[in-house]
């Protein structure tokens, strides 16, 4: 067999394994124990995991070492036993690899931050690294491979460290990224692989945290910035959804074998799985590796001009969907359902009518029309401004603006619709997240809310900060959304949370957010009733692509008596791609194979925006005589797709 440095140089197509993790935890180990543990405990099981990717057609199998460090060990009471541990989990890989596959031994990050953001010096990282890679390389893996590192810093002194060791030894460097593209503390992609570069790494890569298609835009960007370094990918399978209590990967096999052949096309040479892959991933992976090796010489490897051949058509010059988080908005009734707490008299609430505009129209039962913005990552908030014009001009009622979607961090929402309504003159639907503040925080915002003159609230739990781009933040969570409900609810009434007068009540028209196609309905619709419960005043869906769908839900609540104005959450599909992707990868969507169909029809980025437009605008007509309101969702900031969809 030869050497991984030679397949290194030749550039031919290798197969990764997938995900170690979710496969041991799917066989017994529970959450809360050392996965790692495991190699000493269970070895049998661990070994099982390896042969059933070696069966399915993987060329390299990954050591369970990746918490394996002295750091993440001591949680378990187990740091002095690294040596052991990762000795361990390469002997157990090597034992199925035997001399006929390659062994990376996989090193993550340390737990605690480097200087000066933390308080681990480099000198003691680097010591920390160069323990556990001792352990790895004296137990027989061919090459060591750095996963998930969200600071570049921190993985610049891990591949030191490997250096320091071996210097004959490969080192594979693979970052994790949010929805844009980046890493997850501060520099850009290219910053960040410049300094693993710079630092020796023989390869750099991606895995974890998103799933194959924003990966595939990064992979264009990286290939872009430096040709000449050999590229490893290793996606999530999608984002997890959570299905009667469990978090399920819902991105198929077939799908991963789709991405393949796009990955290998952009001059990707090593190709795996990470989180929620199985072994059959890889087998559907393996089918596609084999028959682009078919379609290349050793030549074409070598001068990367095998880039495209063969495989059917080219990846999609650009990724629809990628970077765009869907957060949902909700608007609807006239009265809420919480009761005051015994003995406690109220002051006179202001009429559900006479809150804000859009409470008016929705209280004499007129339609009304609301357009997604997400305030900017900067600065400067000339473009939504000026999108909120076009947006007022078209008769559109008020302005949805997300807070913080997928636990990123933008300009501040208060500010954004502060901005709006000020310069603009139309009202905003103010998302707001119990993630990012306690009690307190939320009661002060909500009172100057009202006080500055803002009166349209969604209430939103958020999601949760590991997520996101700082997945070290801590998520605050005080309470969730019933009972972010229930506090606006007693503020409307006078009272703050805790029971004491505020004087004059808030006016504040809440809403919350419903997903009628959720996989556990009857879960969804019992948190949805305790938000009505809890006072709210309107609901919001998320995105719905099919008719049947939506008349479910709205003949359950019909059924249930569930008085609540309903707004649907509508988007126009802008490509194929960003179909699959929302269908695959954004937890919470389903998209009939009717609507897939229809998009695949499409010839062109043109019909197919055109075509996206034309089934959401199917879906709305059909549905306008049964709701009381319309969410339009701007896919990539294209105001004009959402518009057209109402005739504005």
């Amino acid at each position: 067999m030869k050497s991984i440095l030679q397949v290194i140089k030749e550039g031919r197509p290798v197969l990764f394994d997938g995900a170690m993790g979710t496969e041991l935890y799917k066989r017994g180990v529970f959450i809360n124990r050392c996965f790692e543990e495991a190699n000493l405990t269970a070895p049998e099981l661990v070994l099982s995991v390896h042969r059933d990717y070696r069966d399915a057609g993987a060329e390299v199998l990954t050591t369970n070492s990746w918490g394996a460090g002295r750091y993440k060990l001591a949680r378990h009471n187990l740091q002095d036993r690294v040596q052991e541990i990762n000795k361990q989990a390469a002997s157990l890989a090597r034992q199925v690899a035997q001399d006929s596959l390659y062994v990376a031994g996989s090193v993550g990050p340390l737990g605690p931050r480097l200087e000066p953001v933390g308080a681990l010096s480099e000198h003691d990282a680097l010591d920390a690294f160069r323990e556990q890679m001792e352990a790895l390389i004296g137990g027989g893996v061919d090459f060591i491979l750095l996963e998930t590192f969200g600071d570049a810093a921190e993985a610049a002194q891990a591949v030191r460290a490997a250096r320091s060791i071996a210097t004959s030894v490969p080192v594979f460097a693979s970052m994790t990224i949010d929805m844009s593209g980046n890493p997850l503390f501060g520099l850009t992609l290219e910053e960040a692989m410049d300094r693993l570069i710079e630092a020796g790494a023989d390869v750099i890569g991606l895995n974890c945290s998103v799933g194959p298609q924003p990966m595939l835009r990064a992979a264009k960007r990286m290939h872009s910035h430096r040709s000449d370094i050999p590229l490893l990918i290793e996606p999530n399978a999608g984002m997890p959804r959570q299905i009667e209590g469990r978090m399920m990967y819902m991105s198929t096999p077939e799908y991963f074998a789709t991405y393949t052949k796009y990955y290998l096309q952009e001059g990707v040479r090593f190709v795996g799985g990470c989180c929620g892959t199985t072994p059959d991933h890889i087998r559907s992976m393996a089918r596609t590796v084999r028959q682009y090796r078919a379609m290349c010489t050793d030549h074409d490897f070598a001068g990367e001009e095998c880039a495209g051949k063969g495989l059917g058509d080219r990846g999609p010059s650009e990724i629809s969907g990628a970077g765009k988080t869907v957060s949902f908005v909700p608007i609807g009734s006239k009265s809420g359902g919480a009761k005051p707490e015994a003995g406690k008299a109220e002051v006179e609430r202001i009429p559900f009518a006479e809150k804000s505009r859009l409470a008016a129209k929705l209280a004499q039962g007129q339609m009304v029309y609301s357009l997604e913005l997400v305030p900017p990552s900067g600065t400067t908030l000339d473009t939504i401004i000026d999108k909120a014009r076009i947006a007022k001009q078209a008769g559109i009622d008020a302005i949805n603006i997300p807070d913080g979607p997928r636990a990123t961090s933008r300009v501040s929402t208060l500010v954004t619709a502060i901005m709006i309504e000020q310069q603009v003159g139309l009202e905003t639907i103010l998302h707001y997240t119990c993630r990012d503040r306690n009690l307190i925080s939320m009661q002060a915002d909500l009172l100057g809310a009202n006080a500055i003159g803002l009166r349209n609230i969604l209430c939103i739990t958020g999601d949760p900060p590991k997520l996101g781009d700082y997945p070290d933040a801590t998520g605050v969570f005080d309470i969730d959304s019933i009972g972010l409900t229930r506090m606006i609810y007693r503020l409307n009434g006078g009272f703050d949370i805790s029971g004491k007068p505020i004087g004059k009540p808030t006016g504040l028209s809440h809403g919350v957010g419903v997903n009628p196609g959720r996989a556990n309905f009857e879960t969804e619709m019992e948190r949805f009733r305790k938000k009505i419960d809890a006072g709210a005043e309107w609901a919001i869906t998320q995105p719905v692509f099919d008719r049947a769908v939506m008349e479910e839900f709205l003949d359950y609540i019909e059924r249930n008596g569930l008085h609540i104005s309903i707004i649907m959450g509508i988007w126009p599909l802008s490509s194929l791609k960003n179909a699959l992707f929302m269908k695959n990868e954004v937890p919470g969507i389903e998209i009939p194979d009717e609507v897939i169909q229809r998009m695949e029809h499409c010839a062109s980025a043109e019909s197919a925006r055109e075509e996206g437009v034309a089934i959401a605008r199917e879906l709305y007509e059909s549905l306008k005589g049964s709701i009381q309101g319309v969410q339009l969702s701007a896919p990539f900031g294209r105001i004009d797709l959402a518009l057209r969809v109402i005739g504005k």
